[in-house]
């Protein structure tokens, strides 16, 4: 026992010791003189050189200094700085980088230190050529391999598992039988549909220990290999392996496209997203891929093959851009015709054609705008030039980011490694819905969108007009949010509550998103218990009712799954659905609804707001932004508001139906006091806020817009207001050619701060 501790001791003292270690006494800084380290062709860059031991300039150092264009310095010196400094220029006459490379020798041991000055990188352009075939090639590869069953296998690794994520090591057929591809597959534990991330390896033989924390924020993440063997063995077994039969893997077979080492690396990559799509609780919507190096050109490959891929993330992305040495210029890793080899010297000629099947230039010409990137690199990347890196990202034509870390090698930053990371989770976990709310808080910094009820539909003094709007003929402009109500879609029936046809609702609500506009929709189900309408409060037993084991149970499950059929049938031209702010349950603070206050217990309300929800994310609708939208009240307090409110994993947009029934006193002094606690309640709990309903049946009050309305709204910070729908016998919106209507012109239509549809045009 004694010597056990003895052991245990020492190798705890030896692991302190190395935790301790960190950097180095003497540091090589070069730095240019613009921060950014971007130039324009024929300006120049002047260079800081400086070498430091504890902080302080080192006298009478010697160093060695290379510069030029990367790749092809073509000035190289040995100096001895006598006050550890030095001063260096240096300019390039096209799009480039000019790095410049110092070795400071100290004691016996060399330090390095570099720069690399970007002149013009956004006109960086690749220089290898895609095949006529490219795309028919790899396509026909693909439709050959899935002819293989993936015969998959998993396997448990509990001393991986968390008590959020399952962690098992799987393996499936690759582009044919016994050809397989290994991986660990990380899934959250708790039962649903998630969106997924296929992690690529960069270059190597090595064990993987999958993505856990990528999976414990609710996304399925496989992490492959790409040798056909587990990925779970000894380090050895991989070194050995490293040394010995795979040693210089990516250059078996370099003048054969169907035998080059990175076709069925590229296979594996596909049917690692068909196992994906086939064997994980895939949500069918996001997946995303990223790796470095080796792995951002595999990034790139799978982008460019998979369209199921919606985002993709390379950093520092190796095999790009291969025959730009051939031209005299920086090519990416492995450097396949690097150092003055020529196109006719040593029968390169078959090498450099079928380089071209494996360049990832050409993958990601073929990404689309579909699927959103996300590059980074660093400047002083001596592997993967940042020329090559910067040639790629400009050929991509659809959506993109760069975030270079210029001072990284071929490595990466914490914060370069927490961005990337942040940047895949928002990607992945963004629905149409949280596109829509950050879409309205981006709308918000200028001001808040006007909106109508049934605008399309009819007005007063006319019905069923295309492209007829009383909004529109007053202030001539559509409204940016339009509302539309589903009551009686529950009944099966032809027309809503409002005798406004469905299908006519689907088409006009279509328009407005097409047009670019904001759409809202409520529901006024009947009473399930009684047969009578929504405002039928005879009973305060409906709620229960229609809970599970109630006796309505079935007759309201019916009635949900017509409301999802018709949402569901709500999809755009590409056949993406539409975004909606989808606001069922209002004004459950009053009375007057089947669902109101009381009329059934704020326990009761809690679980059919649950109920609905639960049924709409089980058909897996991410295009719904949900409000919660009480009447006003005049007088909330965070407790009486808290008994009903479905909670802040339910709610995105908090809003406020505000009409004024009585006097104008009363009115603006409900609306003041609720607005003022609903603003702090939406900033502290990171909520939308909006007036969901408003008006003043018929206007009686011809300047009511703009003396009474707007200066109260102006004081807060909604996102829209709703105006209730103008109708025969009732109205709540303008009326054009009215003093009410002029005055509605006159607050709102060049009003800075009022957004109607053109102003919110995408």
């Amino acid at each position: 026992m004694k010597r056990l501790l003895t052991i245990i001791f020492s190798l705890s003292a030896v692991l302190m010791l190395q935790a301790q270690i960190r950097g180095n006494s003497v540091v090589v800084t070069v730095e240019p003189d613009h921060a950014d380290w971007h130039y324009k062709t024929g300006e120049k860059v002047n260079f800081t050189v400086e070498v430091r031991q504890e902080g302080t300039l080192l006298k009478n150092v010697a160093i060695d200094y290379a510069m030029g264009p990367e790749m092809y310095q073509d000035i190289r010196k040995s100096v001895t700085l006598k006050d550890g400094s030095l001063k260096l220029q240096g300019t390039m006459a096209k799009p480039g980088f000019y790095r410049l490379d110092v070795t400071a020798h100290v004691n016996g041991v060399d330090y390095r230190g570099a720069c690399g000055a970007a002149f013009n990188p956004e006109r960086l352009q690749p220089s290898t050529v895609m095949p006529e075939d490219f795309e028919q090639y790899w396509q026909h590869a693909i439709k050959e391999a899935r002819k293989t069953d993936l015969n998959p296998t998993k396997r448990l690794l509990p001393e991986r598992c968390t008590k959020d994520v399952n962690v098992y090591e799987v393996s499936f057929n690759n582009e044919r039988w016994g050809s397989r591809t290994y991986g660990i597959l990380c899934v959250p534990v708790r039962e649903g549909k998630y969106p997924a991330l296929l992690r690529v390896p960069g270059a190597g033989v090595r064990p993987y220990g999958g993505d856990v924390y990528t999976a414990s924020q609710g996304v399925i993440t496989l992490e492959i290999g790409i040798h056909g063997i587990p990925v779970t063995m000894e380090q050895g077994v991989y070194d050995n392996l490293g040394n010995g039969a795979l040693q210089g893997y990516w250059e078996y077979h370099m003048d054969n496209r169907d035998k080059h080492y990175y076709h069925h690396v590229i296979m594996g990559c596909i049917r690692a997203m068909d196992y994906i799509e086939q064997y994980t609780p895939w949500n069918g919507q996001k997946a995303g891929v990223t790796g470095s190096s080796q792995g951002g050109f595999l990034t790139l490959v799978s982008a460019g093959l998979d369209k199921r891929m919606t985002c993709y993330a390379p950093v520092h992305a190796a095999l790009c851009d291969h025959t730009n040495s051939l031209k005299g210029a920086a090519c990416g890793w492995p450097h396949y015709f690097y150092g003055g080899r020529t196109k006719d010297e040593g029968g390169r000629t078959k090498e450099i054609e079928t380089s071209r099947y494996y360049d990832g230039v050409n993958f990601a010409r073929l990404i689309n705008n579909g699927q959103k990137g996300w590059f980074s690199f660093g400047y002083n990347d001596d592997v993967v030039p940042p020329t090559s890196a910067w040639a790629t990202y400009n050929i991509v034509k659809g959506p993109k980011e760069i975030k270079p870390y210029q001072a990284t090698w071929h490595f990466w930053h914490q914060e370069q490694w927490d961005t990337w990371e942040a940047w895949l989770l928002k990607e992945l976990k963004s629905t149409t819905a949280t596109e829509l709310a950050d879409r309205l808080q981006a709308l918000q910094q200028k001001g808040y969108m006007a909106g109508h009820q049934d605008d399309p539909f009819y007005g007063i003094g006319w019905a069923y007009e295309d492209g007829k709007s009383d909004v529109k003929l007053t202030v001539g402009d559509y409204p940016a949010v339009m509302g539309f109500e589903l009551g009686g879609i529950e009944m099966g029936d032809e027309k809503n509550l409002d005798s406004v046809p469905f299908t006519r609702i689907h088409d006009e609500l279509l328009a407005h998103v097409k047009r670019g506009g904001v759409v809202t929709i409520s529901w006024h189900p009947r009473n399930p218990l009684t047969g009578g309408t929504a405002w039928d409060v005879t009973s305060n037993k409906v709620v229960k009712s229609i809970l599970p084991g109630g006796v309505m149970a079935d007759k309201f499950k019916l009635w949900m799954t017509r409301v999802a059929d018709f949402i569901e049938s709500l999809k755009d031209e590409a056949g993406q659905p539409v975004p909606i702010i989808f606001r069922p349950w209002h004004e459950n603070n009053g009375s007057w609804f089947w669902w109101g206050q009381k009329l059934c217990s704020d326990t009761e309300f809690k679980a059919l707001w649950n109920l609905l929800q639960d049924e709409m994310n089980a058909r897996g609708f991410s295009n719904l932004l949900w409000s919660y939208s009480p009447n006003l009240d005049g007088g909330w307090t965070l407790e009486r508001f808290m008994q009903r409110y479905p909670g802040n994993d339910r709610v995105t947009l908090i809003g406020e139906d505000a009409y004024q029934w009585g006097s104008e006193q009363d009115f603006v002094s409900a609306l003041n006091c609720d607005l003022t606690f609903l603003a702090k309640f939406a900033k502290d709990h990171g909520k939308l806020l909006a007036m969901t309903e408003c008006g003043y049946k018929n206007t009686p009050d011809q300047t009511w817009f703009s003396r009474v309305l707007k200066p109260q709204m102006d004081k807060y910070p909604i996102c829209y207001f709703l105006l209730w729908r103008n109708y025969e016998k009732e109205w709540f919106g303008p009326v054009p050619n009215t003093p009410s209507g002029n005055d509605y012109a006159k607050a709102f239509k060049n009003a800075p701060n009022v957004l109607f549809l053109k102003d919110i045009e995408q």
